[in-house]
């Protein structure tokens, strides 16, 4: 086989990452796990003699659709909703290491493991209790770790040495904000850095020696930058800016060696632009190997993502690709010939699409394994040895490495080795056409040995909203479905992944159209005969908390329940207490839900806090003490409403806790509780002690 190297790039761009961050959930607190806490347990207990079980009724078979006699066994809440015990597994630029993230019942480490021999190294914890992200540093020798303050998202910056496990502190975690960007690829004891600047409210570009900790200024934020890129010496070449109407626009530098600390348009050249209406599905990935061409997608003249390349200087554009159903997932390039050779898409599923036959036998060998639903997630410095996951909607995902050059792969383990001896509920795509004809998509998960009519139906509203739920294991949607709930997933419109048109229809549609793709997913459900339409509940976190209160504020004939974790209950008020990290993204965010100055009405005619007394039906709500996104107030005060209008509300606030349920002392608290109120309202299940 010819010996090429190849490489997968996701094509996230910033301005989408920095807005998916928006109502992204939380992610992993560094914390050791701890016990459940008995006034949970006893509630448990005490819901149990209330609330009937499922194996009790008299549930006739479904003659289309039979299933086994007897339901699923109750998964143990413990083991189904622990933490993933393999999490952010990485290769090293050699190829022969691999580094991820233990947890057991017992430990929680950080480890890197010679893939071939088995030899391990447990990893020097940074001594800071927060949300830990955590990566192989260029050298190979060294593991950086990214870790905020118990949630609050203001990261700081560690290190430890993989040999002497000596570990040093470069930025404290609660004073700075860091963001990892770029190796630089010209010395490999230096990263790219954005390092927020609280007295200004943005994000500078700095290049960080993290062995001996000094950083220096590489370009100041002149208001507006949002993106950097360098090319493949390590040398910034270009920055995306936005503007006062949400647009997005790269610029060159017109000197390369130009090592000004300030941006002056006169020195810098623009070479790509788009509108707001492009700016979300547009954007520049970086340069090709021959740091001539930059790579990017386009929505100008389409409306799913194409993908480009753009010469610098002949400003010739070729196009490579466009899918016209969905937008671009990620590109593998073979870096000995310069061209993307294949391209992902998330549809209902991973789709990849060759484009060149040199890309073919690896494919072919890849997809044979499994089920053939697979990402490239990283490669070696050289990509001799690359990490393949390969995705399933009932397990976690199972990793492998693959050696490019003899074409083996070579099974490294499963994501949750522990839970692989249950049986899980298979995730089904569903589509369907919302009242005002838009086709929507979306899952379906039906509970094992069950027939599939007249479930009581939990709809789980994602996050974002620019995001998208996927067909995958999820533990959340498991532990639903095997409480005995017909789980509902819909990717609405505002989502991501569709093209610009399908996000587009989501602006100014937060409390409308997107609720109301909310609720014929409920009537198509029920049309179906799947669920029962006197049984139906609603739970989401993030924007999908927010879309919990709405179904609750609006739709009380609907839904006889509904769970909110995180959510803004008034648009105003939530625009109004935005985290400052957010500043070069207002414009955007305010086309998308409302500007306060000018639209602040029908804003308030969105919001759920002031339509409190026009709820009939009882809610769970809860909020992380230390969330920046959405701040507790925004629960505290539709708590107070629902108090004040007699409506049945339980409020539950955690402490040390961000944006997200994010250590195992939370989650279990809280999913413990959700399991208990929806069994008393939904009729499902709770797990027997």
């Amino acid at each position: 086989m010819q010996n090429m190297r190849k490489r997968f790039v996701s094509v996230s761009l910033s301005v989408i990452l920095v807005l998916g961050l928006v109502f992204a959930g939380g992610c992993d607190l560094f914390d050791k796990p701890l016990e459940l806490l008995q006034e949970i347990e006893d509630l448990r207990e005490q819901l149990e003699e209330d609330t009937p079980n499922l194996d009790d009724q008299d549930v006739s078979e479904n003659e289309e659709t039979p299933g086994p006699a007897k339901q699923a066994d109750i998964i143990p809440f413990e083991e189904l909703m622990g933490f993933s015990e393999y999490v952010n597994i990485q290769v090293s630029s050699g190829g022969d290491k691999i580094l991820y993230r233990h947890m057991g019942d017992f430990a929680d480490d950080v480890v890197v493991e010679d893939w071939k021999t088995g030899e391990k190294t447990i990893i020097e914890w940074p001594n800071v209790a927060g949300i830990p992200r955590f990566y192989y540093a260029p050298d190979g020798k060294t593991v950086l770790f990214f870790v905020d303050d118990m949630g609050d998202e203001n990261s700081g910056i560690y290190t430890s040495d993989i040999e002497t496990g000596a570990t040093n502190t470069l930025f404290e975690a609660g004073t700075n904000d860091c963001i990892y960007i770029s190796n630089n690829a010209s010395n490999d004891q230096e990263i790219y850095i954005m390092k927020f600047n609280f007295d200004t409210s943005l994000f500078d570009l700095y290049l960080l020696d993290y062995i001996s900790g000094d950083y220096d200024l590489v370009l100041r934020n002149n208001g507006d930058i949002i993106d950097f890129v360098f090319d493949n010496d390590g040398v910034l070449r270009g920055v995306g800016r936005t503007d006062d109407q949400a647009g997005l626009h790269y610029w060159l530098k017109k000197d390369a060696g130009n090592d000004s600390e300030e941006f002056k348009e006169s020195e810098w050249e623009l070479v790509l632009s788009w509108g707001y209406e492009d700016a979300n599905t547009s954007g520049v990935y970086g340069f090709m190997q021959d740091d001539v061409r930059l790579m990017y997608i386009d929505t100008a003249n389409s409306n799913t993502s194409t993908l480009r390349t753009y010469n610098v200087m002949t400003e010739q554009i070729e196009k490579v690709y466009n899918h016209p159903d969905y937008d671009i997932e990620g590109t593998w390039t073979d870096l000995e010939i310069d061209e993307v050779v294949a391209v992902a898409v998330y549809g209902q599923r991973i789709e990849w699409d060759i484009l060149d036959e040199s890309f073919q036998d690896d494919y072919d060998t890849l997809a044979e394994i499994g089920d053939g639903v697979f990402n490239i997630v990283d490669s070696s410095g050289e990509d001799e040895v690359w990490l393949v996951e390969y995705v399933s909607d009932v397990q976690e995902s199972d990793y492998y490495v693959y050696d490019m050059q003899t074409q083996e792969a070579t099974f490294l383990f499963n994501a949750r080795e522990s839970i692989l001896k249950y049986d899980f509920a298979p995730v089904e795509p569903i589509e369907y056409t919302a009242t005002d004809g838009m086709h929507i998509e979306g899952y379906a998960t039906f509970p094992i040995g069950l027939p599939k009519e007249n479930l009581p139906m939990v709809v789980v509203v994602h996050g974002g909203p620019w995001s998208r739920d996927t067909w995958e294991f999820d533990a959340e949607t498991q532990f639903f479905a095997n409480r005995g709930y017909l789980v509902l997933q819909v990717n609405f419109r505002g989502s991501s992944g569709y093209g610009k048109e399908f996000i587009l229809a989501g602006d100014k549609e937060w409390g409308g159209k997107m609720h109301q793709d909310i609720l014929d997913a409920v009537d198509y459900a029920i049309g179906m005969g799947w669920a029962d339409a006197d049984r139906v509940g609603v739970y989401g976190a993030s924007y999908g908390g927010y879309e919990a209160l709405v179904c609750a504020a609006f739709s009380s004939d609907v839904f006889q329940c509904a769970v909110d974790a995180f959510g803004p209950s008034s648009l105003l008020t939530f625009i109004e207490s935005i985290p400052p990290q957010w500043s070069t993204s207002y414009q955007d965010l305010i086309r998308s839900v409302g500007d306060p100055e000018t639209e602040a009405e029908f804003m308030r005619e969105r919001s759920p806090l002031y339509y409190a007394s026009d709820i009939e039906i009882p809610l769970l709500i809860a909020q992380g003490e230390n969330d920046i996104r959405v701040v507790q107030s925004e629960s505290d005060q539709m708590v107070a409403a629902l108090e004040a209008a007699g409506v049945p509300v339980e409020y539950m606030v955690f402490k040390n806790t961000g944006h997200g349920f994010s250590s195992i002392e939370t989650r279990n608290q809280f999913y413990t509780r959700v399991e208990a109120f929806f069994a008393e309202h939904l009729g499902g299940r709770v797990q027997q002690y």
